[in-house]
């Protein structure tokens, strides 16, 4: 028995998840995240609200899918990507990309992203902080960052630090250099964290 009824269905599925969620993407570009219903977004996106409970449970499901696409990013292309040496030059280099993708997101929905009730922010265990702990545990190994501060702790001030930016940055409305002013705070801030020369 052929199987591609069941592939056909599966695409489908694929489709009306992906048009829902471009759609809801698009509808954050327009206005405030907070302000779209879910009944907004399943109009605009031709499904019933029923599809559209189907495929998210709840409209900060679309919150989820913006991140998971980050990680998946972080993942596949980033992680590869990081070829300066380590310490403080491979930290920069993930920054860079870290701005970079936030400008290709786009300022309108970066805005929608950057409010006190999105606590994506603080889970550690996505991939795209994972590898900045990696990088920053590395730069330990090596005794090019300071051992006073666990990987954790450093990777928390840093990645504190490049969020203030980009809420920064879209507070001027997109209106200087995401990436320049990134690597200029970023550059200043690392000082802090190289270790304390030993006294002969």
């Amino acid at each position: 028995m052929s199987d591609k009824p069941v592939s056909s269905r599966k695409q489908q599925a694929l489709e009306t998840k992906t048009r829902i969620y471009q759609t809801a993407l698009s509808l954050m570009e327009k206005k405030n995240y907070q302000s779209i219903t879910i009944e907004e977004i399943s109009k605009s996106a031709g499904v019933s609200v029923g599809a559209f409970y189907h495929y998210f449970k709840s409209k900060n499901d679309i919150f989820f899918e913006i991140y998971q696409e980050a990680d998946r990013y972080f993942e596949e292309y980033v992680a590869m990507e990081l070829k300066a040496a380590p310490g403080q030059p491979r930290i920069l280099e993930y920054f860079a990309h870290y701005a970079e993708y936030c400008q290709r997101v786009g300022l309108d929905t970066v805005k929608s992203l950057y409010n006190p009730d999105n606590k994506l922010f603080i889970r550690y265990d996505r991939f795209m902080l994972q590898l900045l702990k990696q990088v920053v545990n590395e730069a330990q190994t090596e005794q090019l960052l300071t051992v006073d501060l666990s990987a954790q702790q450093i990777t928390e001030y840093l990645l504190i630090a490049a969020r203030g930016v980009v809420c920064d940055w879209c507070l001027h409305d997109g209106l200087y250099d995401l990436s320049d002013m990134m690597q200029q705070y970023i550059t200043r801030l690392l000082p802090i964290f190289m270790p304390l020369a030993v006294p002969k």
